[in-house]
């Protein structure tokens, strides 16, 4: 009998995450702890998304929680769609541009957004993303177009 709702579907979302990440890792070398492979990494956050999603199954099994609510489709459609603008965009408008524009679509998503806190949000992040991948990181990315 499933007591929480609520935390079982987490469970079963983190157990399926860490059997996906397992699945697709297995044809990368493991190596070891002191000599790394490319799937050590993987496999070893795989095992963890496995054991706490298994966690959360028992708990959901065992303690009184939450039932599941409805999914509201209009925030996960612009949370998505937020990374798949920001995806899109970032090397024809730059890094900044479409920092703005996704984190102002994901701000959308909120309820209780307001329009003037996520234009300063987005700007905020957008201006932090600048510093930090093109200059901090000295990754190639463009922040203009």
């Amino acid at each position: 009998m499933i007591r929480s709702q609520a935390d079982f579907a987490a469970g079963l979302f983190l157990l399926g995450c860490g059997l996906f990440g397992w699945w697709f890792g297995q044809p990368l070398k493991v190596g070891t702890a002191f000599r790394m492979g490319p799937g050590y990494t993987p496999l070893m956050l795989s095992g963890i998304l496995c054991l706490f999603g298994i966690a959360l199954l028992v708990i959901g099994l065992i303690r009184k929680g939450p039932s599941l609510e409805a999914w509201r489709l209009k925030p996960i459609l612009l949370i998505v769609g937020s990374l798949v603008v920001f995806a899109m965009t970032v090397e024809r408008t730059g890094l900044f541009i479409s920092s703005v524009l996704a984190v102002g679509m994901a701000g959308l998503a909120s309820p209780q957004q307001r329009f003037r806190d996520t234009a300063l949000l987005a700007l905020g992040m957008a201006i932090a993303a600048c510093l930090l991948f093109p200059f901090a990181l000295q990754l190639p990315l463009r922040i203009l177009p």
